[in-house]
């Protein structure tokens, strides 16, 4: 492990925190975010930095008492959060995007991990269950986001900078966000936890809440699993050549994600085999089909709880579609990163 930084909070004494906020055409969403930003401060400077809004972001952020830096040009939330840091002299920074409207207790339960521990370097929190937002994407992805982080381990953790704080001068330390990287929304704070794990102790908090305002659909939630999640991560495990067994990359996720092409097909094919009178065959499905309810018990079980029964079964069908595209985009993934190796063995 390499040598830790110099920290600027001592045991016991809990850090002044800083709350920086990434806001692209975001105005919609802060009349409600940024209220309860100031609310859970208490009195703790809260940052908005503008990377190029045309609706008016910053207008609104200053009429509602934050800071604001215009970047006055369009850049990813990863440079963004770069530039507003610069500007932060508190020992720990506290990331929030623009669409959480962060709980009460968020600053003070931030503070109180900083200051038991001084090597601690990166805390996450997670979405909360209540999504406002009542469609069947909005909540299956909320609610799928929520679950993962409750069951994920505590330590060490995958860092999330939808709420997640860092120790300032180890994120000095490490050159923050790879924005060269990620130019664009993608796990730009993935990579940057792996690095920041290698100064101290990363931690999840699973009661450290925000509540996610953003209207999901079936296009967007493809879109960003894919392009922004699964696409840039596979590559960042190939490269590395490790696979951490947390979050969406557990043993038992990984079974079910080859098990879901042959679940999505299932019931369908049950239904054949009874027309065609196949008793075998209508027993083979329905053993796959229960194999994936299997493996992915905890979550189906939070949605049964939380949703009820139809959301559950269509939250375990589109799962299913989930887990079926992110299985391909990894595999894409490695047979790129396998020809990449030839073509520089052969270079």
């Amino acid at each position: 492990m390499e040598k830790h930084p110099q920290q600027s909070a001592s045991a016991g004494a809990e850090p002044e925190v800083t709350i920086v906020m990434p806001a692209y055409n975001a105005a919609h969403h802060l009349e409600t975010v940024l209220p309860a930003a100031f609310a859970a401060a208490q009195g703790s400077r809260v940052l908005v930095i503008d990377p190029g809004s045309d609706d008016g972001t910053a207008e609104v952020a200053e009429r509602l008492g934050a800071r604001v830096i215009r970047l006055g040009r369009r850049a990813g939330p990863a440079e963004a959060r770069n530039v507003a840091s610069r500007e932060v002299t508190t020992p720990v920074i506290l990331f929030i995007d623009s669409d959480c409207a962060a709980h009460p207790d968020v600053v003070s339960r931030v503070r109180a991990h900083f200051a038991a521990e001084p090597e601690l370097v990166t805390v996450t929190g997670s979405y909360d269950d209540t999504p406002p937002d009542p469609g069947f994407f909005s909540q299956y992805m909320n609610l799928r986001h929520h679950f993962t982080h409750q069951v994920a381990n505590r330590e060490p953790a995958s860092f999330w900078a939808g709420c997640g704080a860092v120790r300032r001068d180890a994120f000095e330390q490490v050159g923050g966000f790879d924005a060269e990287r990620f130019p664009r929304p993608q796990i730009e704070d993935i990579e940057l936890g792996l690095r920041m794990g290698k100064l101290g102790k990363t931690r999840l908090d699973p009661e450290l809440h925000v509540t996610h305002l953003k209207r999901w659909t079936g296009r967007s939630v493809v879109e960003t699993d894919v392009l922004q999640r699964a696409l840039p991560w596979s590559r960042l495990i190939l490269e590395s050549g490790d696979v951490p067994n947390d979050l969406n990359l557990r043993t038992s996720q990984r079974v079910a994600a080859a098990l879901s092409p042959f679940a999505l097909m299932a019931p369908f094919a049950a239904l054949c085999f009874a027309l065609a009178g196949n008793a075998s065959g209508v027993f083979l499905s329905l053993v796959v089909v229960a194999s994936s309810i299997l493996l992915s018990r905890g979550m189906l079980g939070f949605f049964l709880k939380r949703r009820g029964f139809a959301f559950a079964l269509g939250g375990w069908a589109f799962h299913q579609l989930h887990l079926f595209y992110s299985a391909l985009t990894f595999a894409y993934c490695a047979v790129e990163h396998r020809l990449a190796a030839n073509r520089r063995a052969t270079a």
